[in-house]
């Protein structure tokens, strides 16, 4: 009888477990635009996920170094729809005393525009920094280096429909070459949003 019983229980905290990770997936496909969430008006907005990271330690990994000193020379040349965009405000998730990586991601580019990095929002903190755009960034080209985990919020937070540019909801872990172009009208409304694969040779040292 108690074999019978525990059995039981086994059967059901399994289907328990599938039904909620059933219902987690779930959650991450339908997360979708504030109502009325608004981005910065007339501005372009870029995201991007930090470069790849070490199995430990707040920094790059050797190829996340790699990528990070080919943005310079990737984003300087950005184009969309054969028309360059020039940026003028570099923002990356605060430093933490686990990860720098965003800040990091964005150095090189920064040195070579001679642009600051805006780094004062906590990775959780989007709705914060969204509010900040919206007051400071109308009609400017935003470049901004975040953590993936949080992609789909700050979307949500900027009114942009998640599913179209992360499938399912959620930012692949092993994806670090997506590149999220917004456009917002004169309303901070979203007019354009875009998903662009970076070409393969941003993740490869030079000479490869």
């Amino acid at each position: 009888m108690l074999n019978r019983i525990g059995a039981l229980l086994v059967c059901g905290l399994t289907a328990l477990a599938l039904i909620v990770g059933d219902a987690t997936a779930k959650d991450h496909a339908k997360i979708a635009p504030i109502t009325d969430a608004r981005g910065p008006a007339g501005a372009t907005v870029v995201l991007v996920r930090h470069a790849e990271k070490p199995d430990a330690g707040p920094g790059l990994s050797p190829a996340g170094e790699v990528r990070a000193r080919n943005y310079a020379d990737y984003f300087r040349r950005f184009q969309v729809d054969g028309r360059p965009l020039t940026f003028d405000t570099l923002v990356a998730t605060a430093d933490s005393k686990n990860s720098a990586r965003p800040r990091l991601t964005i150095t090189p580019l920064s040195q070579a525009l001679g642009l600051p990095i805006e780094h004062g929002f906590a990775n959780a903190d989007v709705a914060g920094m969204v509010r900040w755009l919206g007051e400071t960034q109308q009609g400017r080209t935003v470049l901004i280096s975040w953590h993936h985990g949080m992609m789909p919020t700050l979307l949500a937070n900027l009114g942009v429909e998640v599913a179209p540019l992360i499938p399912g909801g959620k930012w692949p872990g092993a994806v670090f070459d997506w590149v999220i172009v917004l456009k917002f009208d004169a309303q901070g409304k979203v007019a354009d949003a875009r998903r662009i694969v970076e070409p393969a040779a941003v993740g490869q040292a030079k000479g490869n």
